[in-house]
């Protein structure tokens, strides 16, 4: 900020905060009209002596100049008297862009601006696949002078997404968030995400933060949670912001579907940028039909039902271009064994595969058991383990042993695990691999393993209202037991 307030400018600065009170005040149109090209002058006198020593962005400058618009705002700049007399605004509000990382990367244009982003260095709150909207909101802090408040309506995913944690951990720990409004049971805008409001004042923290939801068409405060008690995990920041004790808690005791799991999205069936920009499309490699082409059977999401796997297609597989130039061709020896997969979005919805050994894309959430990797070594596996699990790779391996993935897929697809995995969505639409990793699993012997493998192979076959109805019955019985005996 200081330095647009160095020797030299003062004048120039003087004079444009004397030309905007003027332009503020000014009712007639051809004086408007000057005092607008004078200001601009001034903008430009600035910005070229900052350009000075590169030519070429110079350049840049000047051309965009010419079209008659700029694609960036310089607050000190266009607002110098506020930071002149304030050092900052008083308020920042917005409704930032939603843009995921794997849309930034997809995208040439975002994924230069991207990088700009990380090489500027002038953001914290950046954290593993960060959302664009992450540096949007730092940014809001960063324009308010001390004591300044900020508000913008984000996506719920913000509370318990791994991307959003130093974003989290900066508003309560280096900011006052006084105040969170949670829309996650309201319908905002078009798109199927979920949202909220964070209230964040650029002060220290308080400690505490009220939390707001609409009832009736009204904003209401439900409650005030102390930060030790909205923090719901201390290592990855996750805010709960409901005032009961998350279900999930009363079972920490449970091993969690990742140690008995290496869990995964798959693969991204487009060209890949560096290796196949252009040469292909996923249609080009989808097929209805099984032809001379090396293929095999693919299926997505939207093939998913709860136990069924309604359709499926076929996929080139196994010749130059695939999966060598794909986007994420992940590691073969992940689609190799038996495994249980699940959608991304909505209700989550479980099915076997024992014999088909399906490939899948991105929206399919795989579940192969750590004994079925025994040797396998990659950088997926290895970075999973790093930051995923609490146990070696070995112990999981020796675990993962004692459990059948029928077991464990009719305790997924359960009523209970159901009211488990909202706990770690927190209200988000979408399903990721680390939400299944947290799941508690209920500790069972070989005797009510089989009981429920039984009840699924029938499901499996027969997916009626009564075997899913048992289903329910046996695993919610597994989960209360459990908890009554280890308390």
């Amino acid at each position: 900020m200081d330095s647009f307030y160095q020797a030299g400018f003062d004048n120039m600065l003087s004079e444009l905060i004397k030309l905007q009170d003027e332009l503020y005040f000014t009712k007639e149109h051809e004086s408007k009209k000057q005092i607008k090209k004078q200001i601009h002058n001034i903008y430009d006198k600035i910005i070229l002596h900052q350009l000075e020593g590169s030519t070429e962005a110079a350049r840049k400058y000047e051309k965009i100049k010419n079209y008659g618009s700029q694609p960036f705002i310089l607050w000190q700049l266009y607002f110098p008297k506020v930071f002149q007399e304030k050092h900052g605004f008083d308020i920042a509000i917005g409704n930032p862009p939603y843009i995921s990382a794997p849309s930034q990367l997809a995208d040439v244009s975002l994924s230069e601006n991207r990088r700009q982003i990380v090489d500027s260095k002038k953001y914290v709150t950046l954290h593993s696949k960060w959302d664009l909207y992450i540096p949007f909101m730092e940014l809001g802090i960063q324009l308010l002078h001390d004591n300044g408040v900020f508000s913008m309506i984000v996506p719920y995913p913000l509370t318990n997404q791994i991307y959003g944690k130093k974003l989290r951990e900066y508003f309560t720990e280096k900011c006052d968030m006084y105040k969170i409004v949670d829309l996650s049971d309201v319908k905002i805008f078009d798109a199927v995400v979920q949202n909220c409001i964070p209230f964040v004042r650029k002060h220290e923290t308080q400690r505490s933060t009220e939390i707001v939801g609409m009832i009736d068409g009204n904003f209401v405060m439900k409650y005030c949670l102390n930060h030790d008690k909205m923090i719901q995990d201390k290592k990855t920041k996750v805010w709960n912001l409901i005032k009961r004790e998350s279900v999930t808690e009363k079972l920490s005791f449970m091993h969690v579907l990742g140690d008995y799991c290496y869990i995964s999205v798959g693969m991204v069936p487009n060209a890949d940028e560096k290796k196949a920009k252009g040469e292909f499309t996923k249609a080009d490699l989808i097929s209805d039909i099984k032809d001379d082409i090396p293929r095999r059977e693919y299926i997505e999401a939207k093939d998913i039902e709860k136990y069924d796997i309604v359709k499926f297609k076929y996929i080139e597989y196994g010749t130059d271009r695939s999966p060598q130039k794909l986007r994420r061709p992940t590691f073969k020896e992940f689609y190799e064994p038996t495994r249980i997969m699940f959608n991304r979005l909505g209700e989550l919805k479980g099915v076997y595969d024992e014999n088909h050994h399906f490939l899948h894309n991105d929206s399919v959430i795989a579940c192969v058991l750590w004994k079925d990797l025994h040797g396998v070594k990659n950088k997926s596996i290895s970075s999973s383990v790093k930051k995923f699990s609490t146990m070696t790779r070995e112990d999981m391996e020796t675990l993962s042993k004692t459990i059948d993935l029928r077991y464990l897929l009719g305790v997924m697809n359960s009523e209970y695990a159901a009211e488990l995995l909202r706990d770690q969505r927190a209200g988000d639409y979408h399903i990721y691999p680390e939400h299944l990793r947290k799941v508690p699993i209920p500790p069972a012997t070989n005797e009510e393993q089989s009981e429920i493998v039984e009840l699924v192979n029938i499901a499996l076959n027969d997916k009626n209202t009564r075997i899913l109805e048992e289903i329910n019955e046996k695993v919610k019985r597994l989960y209360e037991n459990s908890v009554r005996i280890e308390g």
